[in-house]
């Protein structure tokens, strides 16, 4: 009974499955039908006065409740199978957009990535003009394109990952910024790089099918800092003690400085924000 319910479900838009309704359909009334002319054939409606019009007149009148509540439930059920079906067809209809949404993430991170470390390097030379390259827009709208077919939690990743996208850039506007001097600008473009890149690396598995969503994690000054490793080279030489100095400010600017952490000198430090 139950793989005949799984046909009929999958078969609700074929012509199977109006050839199964005519079939229900005529076996209940061929139900009451067969009372009455079993009535009928055994001579029980002979002695029945109530039936002036015979004994299958008589069988009908006598069950017709039975009937019709028999059939308004096959229609209740038939009218359930059909919803179901209907709610399944949305739900699939959603997954493959879903899907189709995700694989285009990894391909749009790709291309922020590469706009970061352009970004980076510009910060690495401490000159802000260097960062010539435009913002790659059609990739962030890409990836908010994704938002509303995600499940709640990866939409709260890509909904903060597009917030600090649009705060890096208005960040980095002079003419927006213009109360901010450029070593400020400077420290608060490696921690928005950091916040990036954190933000980021979630989506890449949610993006490659390997993860079913990508949870937001508040994040701290470590873990921030472990995604500028990326951009550090592994020799540890006077340019590279340089930059990892300058990290440091810069996370001690907004973060505050570490507990025990050596005092710097004053022309190297960076404003601290509000």
């Amino acid at each position: 009974m139950l793989c005949l319910a799984k046909r009929l479900h999958c078969g609700l838009n074929s012509r199977n499955f109006r050839y199964g309704v005519t079939s229900i359909t005529g076996l209940a009334l061929g139900f009451v039908v067969g009372l009455a002319a079993g009535g009928a054939f055994r001579g029980s409606c002979a002695a029945i006065a109530e039936a002036p019009f015979g004994c299958a007149e008589f069988f009908l009148f006598r069950y017709q409740t039975l009937a019709a509540g028999g059939l308004a439930l096959i229609g209740a059920w038939l009218l359930w199978v059909q919803i179901q079906d209907q709610r399944r067809q949305a739900l699939e209809i959603k997954k493959q957009a879903e899907i189709a949404a995700r694989i285009r993430i990894p391909h749009a991170l790709a291309q922020l990535s590469v706009y970061w470390k352009h970004c980076y390097d510009a910060w690495a030379a401490s000159d802000l003009s260097l960062k010539t390259m435009a913002p790659p827009y059609e990739a962030i709208e890409t990836i908010m394109a994704a938002g509303p077919l995600a499940d709640p939690e990866t939409f709260v990743s890509i909904k903060k990952l597009t917030i600090q996208s649009q705060a890096f850039e208005a960040r980095l506007t002079p003419l927006r910024n213009a109360e901010l001097g450029t070593r400020q600008r400077l420290g608060l473009m490696i921690v928005d790089i950091a916040r990036l890149n954190y933000y980021a690396d979630p989506l890449y598995a949610y993006g490659r099918m390997e993860t079913p969503c990508a949870s937001y994690v508040p994040s701290t000054r470590e873990t921030l800092q472990q995604h500028l490793d990326r951009y550090v080279p592994y020799r540890r030489d006077t340019a590279t003690r340089t930059i990892l100095r300058r990290m440091d400010q810069a996370f001690d600017s907004q973060f505050g400085r570490r507990p025990g952490a050596e005092a710097q000198d004053e022309e190297d430090d960076f404003e601290t924000l509000e």
